[in-house]
């Protein structure tokens, strides 16, 4: 009984101590981007000699970065050589059309986490992302990482929402759209749609690149401004995108954008919101439980809210019937209808 004790110890210990460590995959990740490591596999250099020539780092360094990216299963390696896997040659090369490391070669969230515990004494963020700004800064590099990562979630919400059930008219609304990822699926699936894209002015230069490179922009108008002050037509929309907005716009903001959204929509329209749900008793699961430190440690308001109190919101707000579809995400759509 004691050894079994003093093995258990010690697996608890080592437990601890790669959850202490597990800080250095990221940081792995990050350098190889900002050394474009990948893309220099891409052009055919899978040396380590020759990737630190091509890099401006050193052999040493380099020969251990490479071997800490092929332990993590991002690349390959035989007989001294790299190689890209699938995922690192389609996400993480620059020039791949579907590169997601737009966000991950940036420090902005490291620098920003490196103040958790003066957040957490304070209850206040080191800096805002959502003030317009630190967002019109932030979010342009996001988005481009973001768009990639949500086509997928945002094709499957459209088709929850029945947007490819014949070319009916209809009137979409994408609040903080970004790069219109969930605007530009229900464009896509129903080509009867128009649809107003609403953001801060210098973010949805960015939207226009995006809604081109999909060939929808003739279908979009544009709302600049901060979602909190836009004016919003009464009785105009069919639909409302909310795709990962209220996590960092917090609870009063986003209870007050519900009821201004019911009154924006016409009867039997409908809101769909993205984000990040935990359970009821915020034990599970982890992802969303840990974005609500992210939302601690860049903004004001923000946090990750149950879906009992989106249930509630959204009922006080006025619409009358609340559901959830699972869009295979981290968390599901919820999508409430006014009556």
């Amino acid at each position: 009984m004691e050894t079994h004790g003093k093995v258990d110890r010690a697996l608890d210990t080592q437990k601890l101590t790669q959850l202490h460590f597990s800080f250095a995959p990221s940081r792995i990740l990050t350098a190889a981007l900002q050394l474009r490591v990948f893309s220099h596999l891409a052009e055919g250099k899978t040396t380590a000699a020759a990737l630190a020539s091509a890099a401006g780092a050193s052999e040493r360094g380099m020969r251990m970065l490479m071997d800490a990216l092929a332990g993590l299963e991002l690349l390959g390696k035989k007989d001294g050589r790299y190689s890209l896997t699938p995922l690192a040659e389609r996400y993480l090369v620059r020039e791949s059309p579907d590169y997601v490391g737009a966000i991950m070669e940036n420090d902005w969230l490291w620098e920003a986490w490196s103040h958790l515990t003066e957040c957490v004494r304070t209850g206040k963020a080191c800096h805002a992302v959502n003030q317009q700004q630190a967002a019109e800064e932030f979010f342009p590099t996001l988005v481009r990482s973001l768009h990639i990562t949500n086509r997928e979630s945002a094709r499957r919400l459209a088709q929850a929402l029945g947007a490819g059930n014949g070319n009916r008219p209809m009137r979409v609304l994408d609040v903080a759209c970004g790069s219109g990822v969930w605007g530009i699926a229900v464009a896509e699936a129903n080509p009867a749609a128009r649809v107003t894209a609403q953001d801060f002015p210098k973010v949805l230069e960015l939207t226009r690149q995006f809604l081109r490179q999909h060939c929808v922009e003739d279908r979009y108008d544009f709302l600049p401004g901060d979602l909190k002050q836009v004016e919003l037509a009464d009785g105009r929309y069919d639909l409302a995108l909310l795709g990962n907005i209220v996590h960092s716009e917090g609870e009063a903001s986003s209870r007050s954008l519900f009821e201004r959204l019911h009154r924006a929509l016409k009867p039997g329209g409908r809101v769909a919101i993205l984000d990040m749900i935990p359970n009821e008793g915020r034990t599970t699961p982890l992802f969303p439980l840990l974005f609500a430190l992210n939302m601690l440690v860049n903004s004001d308001e923000g946090d990750t809210f149950a879906l009992a109190e989106y249930t509630n919101w959204l009922k006080e707000a006025g619409f009358a019937r609340i559901e959830t579809a699972d869009i295979s995400s981290h968390s599901p759509a919820i999508i409430a209808t006014k009556n």
